[in-house]
């Protein structure tokens, strides 16, 4: 069967797109078919793709598409998921019908959350809609929340601190919401990439790249733990 995740988050720059491409690239070494859905009105995912190809470092086992409509993301999993192992959306920031269908299309929803009370917020403004979306479509929709671009010292803030709580009011108030172990440092690579070097697992092998590469194996092995039970490996 296909399995849709995608990425949604109210706040700009939360990291959504670079997750998803660092998903992508773990999943298609994995040699599953990847589609990409671009659904963001800012097309970063467009972007990094462009640059890609621009510099001959396109993934393989990795199709993008661009969706800007309700309809063309309906058509998208109606017509051409079935062709994918996964396809992963990229959602827009603003709350839209848009961002709707593509929560109501998800096996498991992700939101990266960076330690600030704005990206928190965000996060628990994401738990509604996709409660919502579950309440409206009958299906039980995972909201997978991971810490992203952690330095040391942002471990040191009340923001990074606030983050397990948060999340555990969350559950207790009865949304299907949960946090992951792993937590994205701030890497190099990781902008790297964004800069049209394909995915991390395209990179040269340093020491570096190799904590990257484990980092994102246990990132998409936690988000496995999250989908049906008949998808997983």
């Amino acid at each position: 069967m296909t399995i849709c995740i995608s990425a949604v988050s109210g706040k700009g720059g939360a990291g959504k797109t670079t997750a998803v491409i660092l998903l992508a690239g773990e999943l298609a070494l994995q040699d599953k078919r990847v589609l990409l859905i671009d659904a963001d009105g800012r097309q970063n995912l467009r972007e990094w793709w462009k640059r890609s190809s621009d510099k001959d470092n396109q993934p393989v086992g990795i199709d993008l598409v661009t969706a800007a409509r309700q309809q063309s993301i309906q058509q998208i999993l109606e017509n051409d998921a079935e062709k994918y192992d996964v396809v992963i959306m990229d959602s827009p920031g603003q709350d839209t019908v848009l961002r709707d269908t593509i929560i109501a299309g998800s096996d498991v929803v992700l939101t990266p959350i960076q330690p600030n009370q704005d990206e928190i917020l965000a996060a628990g403004q994401a738990a509604q809609d996709i409660a919502d979306t579950a309440d409206r479509t009958g299906r039980a929709i995972p909201h997978v929340n991971f810490v992203t671009r952690i330095t040391v010292p942002a471990r040191a803030l009340e923001a990074y601190r606030l983050i397990r709580p948060f999340i555990a009011n969350l559950q207790e108030g009865g949304y299907d919401s949960h946090l992951l172990e792993t937590e994205l440092y701030e890497r190099n690579c990781y902008r790297e990439v964004r800069n049209g070097y394909g995915t991390v697992q395209m990179l040269e092998v340093t020491e570096p790249v190799r904590k990257a590469r484990v980092e994102i194996l246990n990132l998409t092995q936690e988000i496995g733990k999250f989908l049906p039970q008949s998808a997983r490996s």
